[in-house]
């Protein structure tokens, strides 16, 4: 009887063990998916959307009807936050504030806009627009609205969404988004930048003013991240130089910022084909970037 107690006791000890270390396992597992730290999430629209407005009460609307039409997205299926699994009070009760209609076109109905924290384990904000008549996602993407304006040929509003980082990276992307032919139509600006402390700034000016006109690169230049020469830890652990990378002569860019000793640019093409501490040319040789360059 003693030994079989023994026995006993030692398989639930070792499931115990057993269970402990799937915990753990699942644990480390979550923490290794956890998105910390974002990085410089308010920028001032001003900079990065020409005549750009923030005060989205025109284009946002709310009613007694979302909670119906969320609540049809949700038995859809089409839903990718946290809690979708469960029952949907207990959904809409952790979420129901980062609900609205989100109207484009004056004419057409409003799409679906999520706004905010949707995975908890996640810091960053996401922006998901969805068709409800199609019960279709149309657009996500990590980050928070912008800007928004009117387009001036066709009165649609056209909506700027800012991507930011976090961890370790510095990259941030401005998107455009359009509604076209009931598809949401992107395209998107780069610049880099962190509020961390470890990156060296400032990454973009407090005004700018948007030419009509483009300017040319008289020979090949180097763009930075920064209205200065750094040489030593520009980017603690990444890169010593604030350098982005550098554009070949004849290269297409705005000056939207200047002072005797550097100009706020964006870059339109031209960029050279060579190693750069946070952007890998091929993807931006269609891609506009922001930085600085010397004012010569």
């Amino acid at each position: 009887m003693q030994l079989l107690c023994s026995l006993f006791f030692i398989v639930y000890l070792m499931r115990t063990i057993n269970l402990l270390l799937v915990g753990l396992l699942l644990s480390c597992s979550f923490v290794s998916r956890a998105q910390k730290d974002p990085q410089l999430i308010d920028i001032p629209h001003e900079v990065f959307v020409n005549d750009g407005r923030d005060d989205f009460e025109e284009i946002l609307s709310s009613s007694t009807e979302l909670k119906i039409d969320v609540k049809r997205l949700f038995a859809a299926g089409v839903l990718r936050h946290d809690l979708v699994d469960g029952k949907f009070s207990r959904y809409w009760e952790a979420f129901n504030g980062n609900w609205n209609y989100i109207h484009f076109k004056a004419n057409q109905p409003p799409l679906l806009l999520f706004t905010g924290i949707s995975y908890f384990s996640d810091e960053r904000e996401y922006v998901y627009i969805y068709d409800l008549e199609k019960e279709k996602e149309l657009f996500v993407s990590v980050g928070s609205l912008l800007a928004f304006k009117e387009h001036p040929f066709t009165s649609e509003h056209v909506v700027f969404v800012h991507k930011y980082p976090c961890c370790k990276s510095a990259s941030h992307h401005i998107i455009t988004l359009r509604l076209l032919e009931q598809q949401i139509r992107t395209h998107n600006r780069f610049f880099v930048g962190r509020d961390e402390g470890d990156m060296v700034g400032p990454f973009f000016p407090d005004s700018v003013n948007y030419p009509a006109s483009y300017e040319q690169l008289e020979e090949k230049t180097m763009l930075y991240w920064s209205p200065k020469i750094v040489d030593k830890n520009a980017f603690l652990a990444r890169s010593h130089k604030n350098t982005i990378i550098s554009y070949e002569e004849g290269s297409l860019y705005k000056t939207l910022y200047t002072d005797n000793s550097w100009k706020f640019v964006i870059m339109y093409s031209g960029i050279t084909k060579e190693k750069s501490p946070v952007l890998h040319y091929s993807n931006f040789s269609y891609r506009p970037v922001y930085g600085w360059m010397k004012n010569e």
